[in-house]
């Protein structure tokens, strides 16, 4: 995310290697516990992949909760298409969080994020 430091660090934990996909960890503030989780082809998976993908990462996000905050369900999982996406390949976003004020502050960092992004492309585009 722009103008935060983001501090990102790249894993190919156990099972990711063989799928094609990376694990990725940052922090935002005040929610020290993000990931995103990518499969890295460019072409996207068929739907049969796309399940399995869904499986796999929905099994890394109870994984990662209970390693860094001792609660498989303390998490909030956003996966995002790729239609409304500048690439084709696929990842999910999971944030670890405890507590609703947590999970509200996820929503919040993601709309001011969004809502810059749509402001300075509908900017980009008016000077064109």
């Amino acid at each position: 995310m722009p103008g935060f430091p983001a501090r990102r660090q790249t894993f190919v934990p156990a099972g990711y290697a063989e799928r094609g996909c990376l694990l990725v960890r940052y922090r935002l503030p005040g929610l020290p516990h993000c990931y995103v989780m990518c499969h890295e082809p460019l072409a996207a998976p068929d739907v049969a992949g796309r399940a399995d993908l869904m499986a796999f990462f929905l099994g890394q996000a109870s994984r990662l909760a209970l390693e860094t905050v001792g609660d498989d369900q303390a998490f909030v999982l956003m996966h995002n298409g790729a239609a409304i996406r500048k690439r084709a390949n696929w990842h999910l976003h999971l944030f670890v969080v405890q507590r609703r004020w947590e999970k509200a502050w996820v929503y919040a960092i993601l709309a001011l994020k969004n809502l810059g992004v749509a402001l300075g492309g509908a900017f980009a585009a008016g000077r064109s």
